[in-house]
């Protein structure tokens, strides 16, 4: 268990999650949250996604392809 403020927030908004990225992650965290996400879209059976980076400076190339992995595999989920 990690103590400290949640560096993402997956909030359930009817049959919507919406992810808000409130900090740049590393590399294992990004992991972490497509683990995360991609299992809370299953569990709630989720129709759709919204992913906020707008707290993000700057976007690197493995957190680009992590989220766009994100998005495939929510839309082999129905999401």
């Amino acid at each position: 268990m990690t103590t400290g403020p949640a560096l993402v927030s997956i909030l359930r908004q009817g049959s919507y999650l919406i992810a808000s990225i409130h900090t740049a992650l590393n590399d294992s965290q990004l992991i972490r949250f497509q683990q995360d996400l991609i299992e809370q879209i299953g569990r709630y059976r989720s129709m759709g996604v919204i992913i906020d980076v707008a707290a993000l400076d700057v976007l690197d190339s493995f957190g680009s392809r992590t989220l766009r992995n994100v998005a495939e595999m929510a839309r082999l989920r129905g999401a």
